[in-house]
């Protein structure tokens, strides 16, 4: 167990309906920061601080960019670590996370409309100016760093030692459902279950909500593709591009993705807070939204799935959303027709990118 992140239950859960499959939840929303971004987040900057330290040359500070959850976990791993912390948000940011992210002891900067825009402020603006005779800054991006998907992948070594006591027969399990933004968490699982050789065995159903979409495109497409705005409201999955290690484990595993309404996410949001008593934001309602319509599953999977069969979520959290913040949302949602987001190809290996725009 690390020192900046919890072990976390795998527990099963009940859902409404009748012959479902056995559905298990990843609880990463008892996480320190409240999602599984303590994981990843936590052991780069661990990992870092100790080589740092180890040295001895020059003090640790960390510096990370983030729509909300990333920097809330940077900054609660900084606490646990004594460390310095500067967190650049975007002005979509709510008030309410920028207020917990402060409350850790970290500063909190406030600039651009969206989070590359944050990123770029951070890294030109805010990481020019360090002293570095004497400081080694630690640069926390949300998701595309390797060190961050080990930290990840550690929750796979949980899942298996708990199905391992339950008894639970890995043959069983038909799927991983995740939610995917940048393609951090995704990257992490893939790397957990290709340490047990499940990699091409348990298929992973990778979720997102209707305009921000950028797994589901770039897969139709064949091409890695970069939105130009998002859209959607689920913003803890709001990144305009995925990662290339996760646009290409999803070839290299036949990946399935599902696409959900922001409407229909808000409103699973809404009921899995009154049957559980549990307030999920909606990059979490986005997987949970498969245990609630079966079929989805199903079809993504291309198979029928029985009550023998076992399913895994991972709950993964977050901190963005009151319930009152959903209620208002869905008022919102249903006064308002979505718009859809364009695109353009990304580019990769030194070949020139050819910008196009498309309605999705």
């Amino acid at each position: 167990m690390s020192i900046v992140y919890n072990k976390t239950p795998l527990l099963r859960q009940i859902f409404p309906g009748n012959n479902l499959p056995q559905f298990f939840l990843k609880y990463e929303c008892l996480q320190p920061s409240g999602s599984f971004k303590s994981r990843g987040i936590g052991n780069l900057i661990l990992k870092n601080a100790i080589r740092i330290q180890k040295e001895g040359k020059k003090i640790p500070q960390v510096f990370a960019s983030s729509g909300g959850n990333a920097g809330f976990a940077a900054a609660t791993a900084c606490q646990r670590l004594s460390l310095p912390c500067t967190v650049v948000v975007p002005t979509a940011t709510k008030q309410r996370m920028v207020e917990k992210i402060k409350n850790t002891g970290a500063k909190v900067i406030i600039n651009g409309n969206h989070w590359k825009e944050a990123d770029m402020h951070l890294k030109g603006k805010i990481m020019d100016q360090i002293d570095q005779s004497s400081i080694e800054p630690i640069y926390v991006h949300p998701f595309d760093n390797p060190t961050i998907w080990e930290g990840h992948s550690s929750m796979v070594d949980e899942i298996m030692e708990t199905l391992n006591e339950q008894n639970v027969n890995i043959n069983n399990v038909k799927g991983i459902v995740c939610s995917v933004g940048g393609g951090g968490l995704y990257n992490g699982i893939i790397q957990g279950l290709e340490k047990y050789n499940l990699a091409t065995e348990i298929p992973i159903v990778g979720v997102e909500t209707t305009g921000c979409h950028v797994f589901n495109t770039s897969m139709k497409l064949g091409k890695q593709v970069e939105f130009e705005k998002i859209t959607s409201i689920a913003t803890s999955l709001g990144t305009a591009s995925i990662s290339r290690q996760t646009f290409e484990y999803a070839h290299k595993y036949n990946t399935k993705s599902v696409v959900v309404d922001d409407t229909k996410v808000i409103e699973t949001c809404l009921r899995y807070t009154q049957d559980f008593n549990m307030v999920a934001e909606p990059a979490m309602g986005a997987s949970l939204h498969m245990a609630y319509n079966v079929n989805l599953l199903e079809k993504a999977l291309g198979n029928k799935l029985s009550p023998k069969d076992v399913i895994l979520i991972i709950a993964c959290g977050g901190s963005s959303n009151t319930v009152q913040d959903l209620e208002q949302t869905l008022t919102k949602l249903k006064n308002k027709k979505q718009e859809a987001p364009t695109y353009k190809f990304a580019s990769f290996d030194n070949v020139n990118a050819q910008t196009m725009r498309k309605q999705i």
